[in-house]
């Protein structure tokens, strides 16, 4: 058991606990990897696979309708596109702290 220092509020607590005991923060816990959601947001950002990979469903959907229409339609095709690049910018931005990607919140 090690001691870890809170992100939110620097109280020490266990790394065991779910969450911090003084302001609930909870414990970033998950097998997936920051740079393989900045690979996938760089190659297939376009239709939402990175959305996905995060667990965020619903804007991945959202993300692949646009996308595959976007082919067809110009203007859904850029709009995907800024999505995707500011979807990236974001990544980069967490790489210390990926929590921030994959935590649902």
């Amino acid at each position: 058991m090690a001691m870890i220092y809170c992100r939110e509020c620097g109280k020490k607590y266990s790394d065991r606990a779910a969450a911090c005991p003084k302001c609930g923060y909870r414990t970033f816990d998950t097998d997936k990897n920051i740079w393989i959601y900045l690979l996938l947001t760089w190659f297939l950002g376009m239709f939402g696979v990175h959305k996905f990979y995060a667990g965020k469903k619903n804007q991945g959907v959202a993300m692949l309708i646009m996308g595959t229409v976007g082919w067809l339609l110009l203007a859904p095709g850029i709009a995907v596109c800024i999505w995707a690049l500011v979807d990236l910018i974001i990544g980069i931005c967490s790489i210390n702290t990926p929590e921030k990607v994959f935590d649902s919140k």
